[in-house]
């Protein structure tokens, strides 16, 4: 029996070991590509134009997405040979949508209705031919097992926050990318050690091409370049995917690395896209009377921008909590249901965000006329701070 799991064991780590090299492989394909993405941008005028809502200051080119796109697929792929994955072509075609939506959005611009069109076709394609959909929630509310309609309902919903939560929380340098790096390397590894191969061929390949991004992005200078949304609704669309595996392998494992409360640990996975869109949607409709899709500075990055942060500084900050949340929530799950884990990481969110107004009012670094627009604090404490 020991040699049993000492055999297991042993095959884990050499599945984490070869899958850790299609990460370079994803990596080495991306790094190669973005220097060339660049010298095309520049030679076709296709930049990023600073506004007063984007915390760029510079003209940097915004198609960073391929070179995300090249590294993730030919990792996968290469990487991929003798796995068999009948879901794999639906969820590439799934992802082909969103990238082609990204790179018109990007060179010429498309309306927010489009864009949830296409979102809304890709999530039909991973919801009814990949046939990957949200049917557990773990007793949340005292819901189990859900029907096939309610599920649908309940996959496009998440679908949809989670790729526009991705796309929200690109607005510094390193952000969408490190984050996206974090969750799918957990996930990747969860995959390797639980015997799902193709979905941490996935993860690994996403991880290393975003890593590769990461360099260029926060750090070049010659060859700095921005995801755009091409990358960002690429990344959220796959994040997506590997959520779902993620709760649906969970429903039926009960063996070693079995995960309790799945939907609150994948929460806190992504605490911080997740909150950071549910605040400033309810900042925007609430506090500004404005519609939530109205683009404005008031992100969690933005307020620390607001700090005298520089990006890679708020981009650490960021990252450091959600790894807080993450570790968080793999311990909890062992001893919390869902709904009271799902409490939990929202109201440490919410604990956080407000600390972080309190801290911005008091070293006032915020316009009078920016009080109205201070979430989750009343009136009577900003007067009272101000």
């Amino acid at each position: 029996m020991k040699f049993e799991c000492a055999k297991v064991k042993f095959e884990s780590m050499g599945n984490l070991i070869y899958f850790i090299l299609v990460a370079v492989i994803a990596f080495t394909f991306t790094a190669v590509s973005i220097p060339q993405i660049v010298k095309v941008a520049h030679a076709k005028n296709l930049f990023d134009t600073p506004n007063s809502r984007k915390a760029a200051r510079t003209i940097v080119p915004t198609l960073g997405g391929i070179s995300i796109f090249i590294g993730l697929t030919l990792g996968i792929t290469l990487g991929g040979d003798g796995y068999p994955f009948y879901d794999l072509k639906f969820i590439f075609a799934s992802l082909l949508v969103t990238f082609f939506a990204g790179i018109k959005d990007d060179l010429v611009g498309i309306s927010a209705n489009s864009k949830l069109l296409a979102l809304t076709f890709s999530i039909v394609i991973i919801a009814f031919f990949a046939n990957l959909r949200f049917t557990n929630l773990y007793g949340f509310m005292g819901i189990h097992q859900i029907s096939t309609i309610p599920s649908t309902l309940l996959t496009f919903f998440i679908g949809i926050v989670v790729i526009n939560s991705m796309n929200l929380i690109d607005g510094i340098d390193g952000l969408a990318s490190s984050i996206a790096i974090q969750v799918s390397s957990v996930l990747g590894v969860w995959f390797a050690l639980i015997g799902l191969p193709e979905y941490a061929l996935m993860a690994f390949s996403l991880a290393g091409s975003c890593l590769a991004f990461f360099m260029f992005n926060a750090f070049g200078h010659k060859n700095k370049i921005f995801m755009g949304d091409t990358g960002s609704l690429l990344i959220g669309t796959l994040l997506f995917v590997l959520a779902i595996k993620f709760n649906e392998f969970n429903a039926t494992h009960t063996g070693n690395y079995a995960i309790k409360s799945v939907p609150a640990v994948l929460i806190s996975f992504m605490a911080y896209p997740l909150f950071d869109v549910l605040r400033v949607f309810i900042l925007r409709v609430f506090i500004i009377k404005k519609s939530p899709f109205t683009p404005d500075k008031n992100h969690i990055h933005h307020r620390l921008l607001a700090l005298n942060f520089n990006h890679l500084q708020a981009t650490a900050t960021i990252l450091f909590g959600n790894t807080i949340f993450i570790v968080g929530g793999l311990i909890l799950q062992k001893y919390l249901n869902v709904l009271q884990l799902t409490l939990v990481v929202f109201g440490a969110a919410f604990m956080l965000s407000t600390i972080l107004e309190v801290v911005i009012l008091l070293k006032k670094t915020i316009e009078p006329d920016d009080k109205h627009q201070r979430l989750f604090l009343p009136r009577k404490v900003i007067n009272a701070l101000t």
